[in-house]
């Protein structure tokens, strides 16, 4: 089982910049989220990217964790890392790597998902 690959020269920062969902209780946060909350993903193998899943953040037995949310009320569990991998899969099933995409980007690929996230990203020279 693979985690997240280690990336260097570049290091992604545990401190992800991640839009936060919310909702008022009455549905679906998924649904609920505008188009700025989204993010663009290509789900189950498709290559076409769609601006549809949507993330939060949160508590989790090893810290924090990120919760990407699928359209159709899938999601997928990532521990947020402080070691230089970025994310691992909270769950440890599927294979996840990173890809650094440049302006403050990276492609997120979990078992046949693939997320793009903005992400504070730090050259290993940087503290």
């Amino acid at each position: 089982m693979k985690f997240c690959r280690r990336l260097s020269p570049a290091i992604i920062s545990a401190s992800l910049l991640l839009a936060a969902c919310g909702g008022d209780g009455a549905g679906d946060a998924a649904r609920q989220a505008t188009e700025a909350d989204r993010i663009d993903c290509a789900l189950a193998g498709k290559k076409e990217f769609k601006r549809a899943c949507t993330t939060e953040t949160m508590p989790g037995e090893k810290g924090r964790m990120l919760v990407i949310r699928h359209p159709d009320g899938g999601f997928r569990r990532f521990n947020i890392l402080t070691d230089g991998r970025g994310l691992a899969p909270a769950d440890g099933f599927d294979e996840t790597s990173i890809r650094i995409l440049g302006g403050g980007m990276i492609e997120l690929a979990s078992g046949d998902d693939i997320y793009r996230l903005p992400a504070d990203i730090k050259s290993s020279g940087q503290k």
